[in-house]
């Protein structure tokens, strides 16, 4: 077993929140299904250079209680790819016990797609177009791009590329479960300064990136629900401004999009839009239109 992998699962042991000694790693260690020996102190020392060089992560040691802890826990905690990488580790390391519980595992749709991420990462990596056939959801037909590929989201499951035209105009996202003969090609490029994840998806609510700007958009939220919002917020702009009697009110700075609405309506009666008032007026018209549509089976 590699380096990255040793270095993955001591982070993973130090990413509970409980420091621990050399020793106490150890014991851990010897019943994981990467033991190759004992980590010695040297050895040790090694793999902290690489998880910082690598990862960022920095192991510190406190003399006083003599164990290891993760100086910038706060830093991993917040961090969606660390999460990301260790939730991949531990999948990786239950394959064996997985394959004997198989029929207690209940699992959704694995994302497809993924195939694609290396090839995707090593563009990025050299700086180089990426070409590719597609084929739309709406279209139904197959096209084919060259593009500067800029970064790569996930979202409901799904993976996502956004890649700039070589006519550098506006940015497009790709599902990558639509993509099809990926290939580099040796045309360098890079993606235009401006563009960044930060600034594309500012206020977007999922991929979809709205021709609309971000408001400030306020919702009351009732009984149950209140404390389902705060532990899985809709959006990382999510602020809790006003509590009540069985109710919250929160704010996004968001833009209206369509999946936004979507999500407002997974929650029903328990959730009303206070303001803006076209956003408020927008989800009444969305409202009523359901109700005729169960009416008189027309969609108005």
């Amino acid at each position: 077993m590699g380096k990255l992998e040793k270095c993955l699962y001591i982070v993973e042991l130090l990413s509970r929140g409980t420091p621990m000694s050399l020793k106490e790693i150890n014991c851990h260690w010897e019943y994981s299904s990467l033991y190759d020996g004992e980590i010695i102190p040297k050895t040790f020392g090694r793999y902290k250079e690489y998880i910082s060089d690598v990862f960022a992560i920095d192991i510190e040691y406190d003399v006083r209680a003599k164990k290891y802890y993760i100086a910038n826990f706060d830093y991993i905690k917040n961090n969606s790819l660390y999460k990301y990488l260790l939730s991949a580790f531990h999948i990786q390391g239950l394959t064996e016990l997985a394959m004997k519980h198989r029929e207690q595992l209940i699992l959704e749709e694995a994302p497809s797609g993924v195939e694609h991420l290396h090839t995707l990462l090593e563009a990025i990596d050299r700086k180089v177009v990426v070409a590719f056939d597609y084929s739309s959801f709406n279209r139904k037909t197959i096209t084919h791009h060259e593009r500067i590929p800029c970064f790569l989201k996930t979202w409901e499951q799904r993976w996502y590329l956004v890649a700039e035209p070589l006519s550098r105009k506006n940015p497009t996202v790709y599902a990558l479960e639509r993509i099809s003969n990926l290939r580099l090609t040796e045309q360098q490029a890079t993606p235009s300064a401006h563009i960044t994840p930060q600034s594309y998806f500012e206020g977007c609510y999922g991929v979809n990136h709205e021709d609309c700007q971000p408001v400030l958009i306020k919702i009351k939220v009732f009984g149950s629900q209140v404390d389902y919002i705060r532990a899985l917020p809709l959006h990382s702009s999510q602020t809790e401004i006003e509590q009540g009697d069985g109710w919250s009110i929160f704010s996004y700075w968001i833009r209206p999009s369509y999946n936004f609405y979507q999500a407002l309506l997974w929650h029903r009666e328990k959730v009303e839009v206070l303001e803006p008032v076209e956003v408020r007026e927008e989800m009444k018209k969305i409202v009523m239109n359901i109700k005729l549509t169960y009416q008189d089976g027309k969609i108005n």
